[in-house]
């Protein structure tokens, strides 16, 4: 995984504790309530020893926890750290006076002072019980240091005793913190735990809803839900590659309208950072980020992350989630089940690609098939043109197109038919010099152009209507019947890319039944005019005159005019034959005409 710049640990969110964290806080509550009564009872039945008073269960109890509930109130509704140091400074300064009150070394109030250490073991860390024993350990020894009416003790008892008093402080802090530590580690598992089940039950529903049979448009709008459901993200983005290879927000939530369908630079975005590197990525600070997408800043985002979606060794796009949170940037865990969900998604989208392959090419060899049936049944050559120009329009985006026929004899290049922007322009011939229509010609081989800004074609005439404007995607492929090219066939855009090889091999395909169908007019046009004319002459023959002769009086008849036949017949052309011979007579009959 790519890490785009340091991220704070930790989670994004600070939850509330959970339902076994609660518990054990009650249960540490519990526990300081009762430690804390023992030292307040434990001190009053003291003090009424001293006093000669018979203690009971109203004047002790009572008291003991009635002020043990109320400081855990108070601490629950101030600041708690500060109530729980006064309470236990309260409680080290009543275990004192009882300590004094009771004969010092002799009595034996000093185990109060371990009860305080388990109260200040419990709220605090090991630092705060080592200090908590330090301090118990000096006023024990005020309390208890011998004075000359006291009944004397061994001399260590005092340093005996203060010395357990410390040792007992820091070894019930160091306990104390080892089970916090342990304690936090299980919450930390358990929150894990239930977040992963979390995660499982969003990815089962996803599963199960795509299971069912939703369409990739759905597909793509739950998975954006889910993630933003466990993320707890504001913005979810996919963007999912083209025909072309280009990057296109397919689907997003909670972004501006103009997002969808746009499509990203290769430097724009997180997610052409993600598909460029072919892993997770993550950005604290999107503003911050150099590529970031502007209408994405204007959102107000900071933490990004984005991953790729592979389709075996294809990267086929990338899924994106933000949050508008500065102090919420997204963790390794968050990117672990980002990279779920793109698997899940990646399976669903490569799954889709290849039915919708499968759908486009058996739909492209139908009407492939189509258009050369139907290119077949066209005899007349200006028909034929008008065919194929409305065949290619039909499958390939068209602003520009045309036809043309290279004359071996002449060497030269009719541009039999001209179309640009939907008007068609008369028919131009030029010499076979330099040029992308001579070269394909020439070549045999196929020309995709994609033009970038001014760039131009070696040798580019411009033709047509609007000879100002140039078009940006061009294709010219040949037209060939056995291994001779008989011209080519162009189709052309004004708009940027918008051709690709795909597009250059189905226009190959109908340049080849084009020609095809080209030839056999070509055919069907001579043994017409084989037909209708007089090998000898060259005139119209017997049919050509019928055939005229009615469309003719059709004509006078329909605008009233008058029809003049006339007949030339020549004298003697049998005593020609005699004379000269045959060859001499079919002279004869050719130079008639003239």
């Amino acid at each position: 995984m790519v890490r785009m710049s340091a991220l704070a640990s930790g989670r994004r969110v600070s939850s509330p504790p959970s339902g076994t964290d609660g518990k054990h806080v009650r249960l540490a509550g519990t526990a300081i309530i009762l430690l804390r009564s023992v030292i307040v009872a434990a001190c009053i039945v003291f003090g009424l020893h001293r006093l000669a008073i018979r203690p009971g269960v109203i004047t002790t109890v009572v008291p003991a926890a009635a002020l043990s509930v109320a400081v855990w109130m108070v601490g629950g509704r101030l600041n708690l750290r500060i109530v729980n140091t006064v309470a236990s400074a309260f409680d080290m300064g009543l275990i004192s006076i009882c300590v004094y009150l009771t004969g010092g070394l002799a009595g034996e109030a000093y185990a109060l002072y371990f009860v305080a250490l388990c109260i200040i073991g419990l709220q605090e860390n090991a630092i705060s019980s080592s200090l908590g024993s330090i301090v118990c350990a000096l006023l024990y020894a005020a309390a208890a240091f011998p004075r000359s009416s006291q009944p004397t003790a061994p001399g260590w008892t005092l340093p005996y005793r203060s010395g357990v008093i410390l040792f007992a402080g820091g070894g019930m802090g160091l306990a104390s913190q080892a089970l916090k530590d342990c304690a936090a580690r299980l919450a930390s598992a358990r929150e894990r735990l239930g977040r992963r089940a979390h995660w499982d039950q969003v990815l089962a529903r996803i599963t199960r809803k795509i299971n069912s049979g939703i369409g990739l448009r759905a597909t793509l709008e739950l998975i954006l839900d889910g993630g933003l459901e466990v993320l707890g993200g504001d913005i979810g983005l996919v963007a999912l590659k083209d025909r072309r290879g280009r990057l296109v927000a397919s689907a997003c939530r909670n972004l501006p309208p103009g997002l969808l369908n746009r499509a990203f630079r290769k430097d724009e975005g997180l997610v052409s950072v993600a598909v460029a590197n072919r892993q997770t990525v993550r950005v604290p600070d999107y503003a911050s980020f150099a590529g970031a997408i502007p209408e994405l800043v204007a959102e107000g985002l900071h933490a990004v992350a984005a991953t790729p979606l592979m389709s075996g060794p294809d990267c086929i796009g990338a899924l994106t989630f933000g949050n508008r949170r500065s102090d919420a940037p997204y963790t390794p865990e968050d990117c672990e089940f980002l990279e779920m969900l793109g698997k899940q998604l990646s399976v669903v989208v490569g799954n889709a690609h290849l039915l919708d392959e499968v759908q486009r090419r058996a739909d492209y060899l139908s009407t492939l098939n189509e258009i050369s049936m139907s290119l077949t049944s066209v005899l007349e050559r200006d028909a034929l043109f008008e065919k194929i120009y409305r065949e290619v329009c039909r499958i390939i985006p068209v602003d520009a197109f045309f036809v043309a026929i290279y004359h071996a004899g002449s060497r030269e290049i009719e541009m039999a038919f001209l179309m640009d922007q939907g008007v068609r322009s008369p028919s131009v011939r030029f010499s076979m010099e330099s040029g992308p229509t001579a070269k394909v010609i020439t070549s045999g081989q196929p020309i995709l152009f994609n033009r970038q800004e001014d760039e131009m074609m070696d040798g580019e005439r411009r033709l047509g209507h609007n000879v100002d404007e140039v078009t940006a995607s061009v294709i010219i492929v040949p037209m060939r019947v056995g291994a001779h090219v008989v011209g080519a066939v162009s189709a052309q855009s004004y708009t940027m890319n918008a051709y690709g090889e795909e597009e250059r091999d189905l226009l190959m395909t109908i340049a080849s039944s084009s020609a095809i169908a080209l030839e056999n007019a070509r055919l069907y046009q001579s043994a017409r005019e084989l037909s209708l004319t007089d090998d000898l002459t060259g005139l119209g023959n017997y049919r050509y005159f019928c055939d005229l002769l009615e469309k003719e009086i059709e004509r006078a008849l329909r605008h009233g005019t008058p029809l003049t036949l006339v007949m030339l017949d020549s004298d003697r052309l049998k005593y020609i034959n005699d004379m000269y011979g045959h060859v001499i007579g079919d002279m004869h009959l050719i130079h008639i005409p003239d």
